[in-house]
């Protein structure tokens, strides 16, 4: 999408430059047409691999576009490639176009650094959600969710008997403990794109910058040809007076062509599309759209044990906390609900998550965050963003750069689901097999073990706060839990999120 309206535009505002100045300045523009083909090759390159520094490319089309000038303005001189490099070195003394190169130089390479680093976080973003849907739950996941799911039937419990939305939450927590160590990145890369957001709708738009270049540019030109006597004089004076050159019948004369201030405006659109009239889409528009919806996605990935657990086909409702499974009976949860991350984990009653193993899928996800958060902030200070190692890192989505990421602000630690609107309704299927019917005896094994192992479901007295664990079910009969459970939880939602960003890109 971003990427879409940045080519649309760049092309349309390529279209109404080669239309002006055709109009305008007729042979002498065609025949030199290449010089600003190539500005705008320069800038569409930068937008889609960032190996460009646009001061430079800026600073080489005046610099070009300065000697094509004069050699048009003298013409019956025959100037020398070493004559040419000496007028070359008196550009900046001289200032033949007066402030519009800098001016130009400021606003381009702010507006396309802007937007070029919005549309690669969008891209980090959508990255970054995918491969966290590769943390597979371990196995103490899987078993802790067969309980929550299964194990009403095995005490002979009505099957349509669901989880204490409690004791729900703290297997969501164990299991997705790794993902809601992202958190706290992802807050600060949200607050970093709003920032930049600003910029884009603001003094960086690029739109506005875009569409009236061929009215910039052509400024700069009107400005070196009312200068052009003094600059040729002061060239002369610098370099020495060329030797007079042979006419001949083709020879073009620069003052057979107008290049008054009033030419090329009439019925030109370079500027008009600013606000968005005529129903043609704006960046205001379209940035100010994925800011809110990125807004939405604070705390997400804490959030999401209490999403998921909030969908009645998963977990009871609250106000039915007297008569919901425990994971034992069918009563009241009495342990506390814990906090949020893998530290926190040593306190859950439910998982048993080993907090010493460190994972570099994990650890690779938050490096990313805080590489496209710090080239956000960069880019929020109108300061250049090196991508250099864009193409070698574009797996990982990270780049390169510095920061750690750091801001200034507090990050909330809701605990209630927030956002409405951006999660999907889960409706999870059941992650396990269906419950047997009510007045069936208790099974002595489950339908996932398939005639293995039987499985310990000695009732087991409910613990509080940071109290012992329930005794784990045994892994070796349950190969395939953690397997279904990566099947059917992340797909719906961690990818589903990811998909979001994709969109946006």
């Amino acid at each position: 999408m971003v990427f879409d309206f940045f080519r649309d535009l760049l092309s349309t505002s390529k279209k109404d430059f080669d239309d002006m100045f055709k109009r305008t300045y007729g042979i002498i523009y065609e025949q030199n047409s290449y010089v600003f083909t190539d500005l705008f090759e320069q800038l569409e390159r930068y937008y889609t691999r960032g190996r460009i520094e646009l001061s430079d490319a800026m600073d080489n089309f005046f610099a070009t576009l300065y000697q094509k000038m004069f050699t048009v303005l003298n013409q019956q001189y025959h100037f020398s490639a070493k004559y040419m490099e000496c007028v070359g070195d008196h550009m900046k003394e001289l200032r033949p176009f007066g402030d519009v190169p800098h001016k130009l130089s400021v606003q381009v390479k702010r507006a396309f650094v802007a937007t070029r680093t919005f549309a690669q976080a969008l891209s980090v973003a959508a990255t970054v959600s995918s491969k966290l849907s590769g943390l597979t739950p371990g196995s103490a996941c899987g078993v802790a969710l067969m309980r929550m799911t299964h194990c009403p039937a095995c005490r002979g419990l009505p099957s349509g008997l669901k989880a204490c939305s409690n004791y729900c939450i703290n297997v969501m927590k164990g299991c997705l403990a790794h993902h809601a160590e992202v958190d706290t990145d992802w807050n600060h890369f949200v607050d970093a794109v709003d920032k930049v957001t600003d910029r884009l709708v603001g003094p960086f738009n690029i739109q506005m910058v875009v569409e009236p270049i061929n009215i910039k540019i052509s400024e700069a030109i009107m400005n070196f040809q009312e200068n052009g006597q003094d600059v040729t004089l002061k060239v002369f004076e610098g370099c020495g007076k060329p030797k007079l050159g042979r006419r001949d019948a083709t020879e073009l004369h620069f003052e057979s062509y107008n290049f008054g201030r009033g030419r090329g405006r009439k019925g030109d659109r370079g500027g008009d599309r600013g606000g968005g009239s005529g129903g043609d889409p704006t960046l205001e528009k379209l940035a100010k759209d994925i800011r809110q919806k990125i807004k939405d996605t604070k705390s997400f990935w804490t959030n999401l044990p209490y999403q998921i657990c909030n969908d009645e086909s998963v977990a009871a409702n609250p106000a039915q906390e007297e008569t919901c499974w425990n994971g034992t009976s069918k009563a009241r949860y009495e342990p506390d609900v814990t906090g949020h991350g893998i530290s926190n984990q040593l306190n859950n009653p439910e998982v048993q998550v080993d907090i010493e193993k460190p994972s570099s899928l994990l650890n690779e996800q938050i490096f990313a965050l805080r590489m496209i958060t710090s080239k956000l902030k960069n880019a929020y200070n109108g300061l250049d963003v090196d991508w250099i190692d864009y193409e070698e890192s574009s797996d990982s989505g990270s780049g390169s750069g510095s920061g750690d990421g750091e801001e200034d602000t507090d990050d909330e630690d809701g605990l209630v689901g927030s956002g409405e609107g951006i999660y999907p309704d889960f409706n999870l299927p059941r992650i396990l097999h269906e419950p047997v019917p009510t007045g069936k005896p208790p099974p002595i094994v489950t339908d996932i073990a398939k005639g293995e192992d039987p499985i310990d479901v000695t009732p087991v007295p409910p613990t509080s706060g940071a109290g012992p664990r329930r005794p784990p079910f045994p892994t070796s009969s349950h190969p395939n839990v953690a397997g279904e459970v990566n099947a059917y939880l992340f797909p719906i939602v961690v990818m589903w999120f990811g998909s979001l960003f994709s969109d946006w890109i």
